[in-house]
């Protein structure tokens, strides 16, 4: 794979990526009203979300060893920890509950929280 199409997947899940966790948090905030936990798809999409996440995080690390370009690499760096071990660390926190509706609001909130964070990591970009 050269280095175009490495650029190109970082680019073009960084911008799939607000969108995925926008529907996602809706999605969540939604059940969350309509007095509804996780069922099986908003758990299988939390697994593409974080998917998203690790790849992103993979290509990016290839374009900086490969380029070394950022130039806010610290914070583009944070912001790219944080997004992928976001969606684990709310996994963690709500012990895998998936009955009560509850969990809907958090995954709902940290989905959207996410979105943002990754808007953030693309304004960092340059």
């Amino acid at each position: 794979m050269d280095l175009g199409t490495i650029i190109w997947l970082h680019d073009r899940i960084g911008n799939a990526a607000p969108l995925f966790m926008a529907v996602l948090g809706i999605w969540n905030l939604v059940n969350f009203f309509r007095k509804q936990g996780l069922d099986g798809s908003i758990i299988g999409a939390i697994v593409i979300g974080e998917i998203m996440m690790v790849s992103m995080g993979v290509l990016g690390i290839i374009l900086f060893v490969a380029l070394n370009k950022i130039h806010n690499l610290s914070i583009h760096f944070l912001y790219g920890v944080l997004s992928v071990v976001i969606l684990p660390g709310v996994w963690e926190y709500t012990r895998g509950e998936t009955e009560h509706r509850r969990s809907s609001l958090i995954w709902g909130l940290a989905s959207l929280f996410l979105m943002g964070l990754i808007f953030r990591a693309i304004g960092t970009a340059g």
